[in-house]
């Protein structure tokens, strides 16, 4: 799965004309690691991997432990919706990242599901492909794009006024289905924000 989920950072990034600059000192900071389950692939593929989770770092309210313009890539899988207030986060995302640098976000696309998002006692924001790509710009990221949080897809799954309903509604089985073929599974009501500094 960590294979799969760095190869679509890339991909999507790549879509708004993101790509790694070729330094020795690329720095990938995931923000809300859990286990660091990116943390083999990420180094494998040149990165200096930093992980932080609630355990290390308050998110709402703590400076992150890192320089100024010292990251090359901050990615937050299913965080956002956990935060209250976003406003700490992103200023220490845009602080953190070099100018060109990547932010990579995944959380709930609200407007697909909001029948089930409050299941889940832990969320307390939801955001829309509107009202998250409006946050970014907020925080003075460029090239704010939202995309359906597809792994590894063809790019026109990605692009289009349809696009999350193709996420959503054209792919009839989730990723984790393991007895549907492998075009047929992906299904998501998901979103990926991302942005340059």
């Amino acid at each position: 799965m960590s294979i799969r989920e760095f190869s679509t950072i890339k991909q999507v990034g790549s879509y708004i004309d993101y790509y790694p600059t070729n330094t020795t000192t690329k720095k990938f900071v995931d923000l809300g690691c859990g286990d660091k389950h990116l943390e083999n692939v990420v180094i494998k593929n040149g990165f200096n991997y930093v992980g932080y989770d609630i355990n290390d770092i308050d998110f709402e309210c703590d400076k992150f432990p890192l320089e100024d313009n010292s990251v090359e890539i901050t990615v937050s899988l299913a965080v956002l919706e956990h935060i209250q207030d976003p406003s700490n986060f992103l200023s220490q995302c845009y602080r953190i990242l070099k100018p060109g640098g990547l932010i990579f976000l995944s959380t709930p696309n609200f407007s697909l599901s909001y029948k089930f998002f409050y299941d889940d006692p832990t969320h307390v924001r939801a955001y829309t492909p509107n009202s998250l790509k409006t946050l970014l710009q907020m925080f003075n990221f460029k090239k704010v794009d939202i995309f359906p949080a597809l792994r590894c897809k063809p790019k026109w799954y990605y692009t289009g006024r349809n696009r999350f309903f193709k996420a959503s509604k054209l792919l009839p089985f989730r990723g984790d289905n393991k007895y549907a073929p492998e075009f047929l599974k992906g299904k998501t009501s998901g979103i990926f924000g991302v942005g340059i500094k």
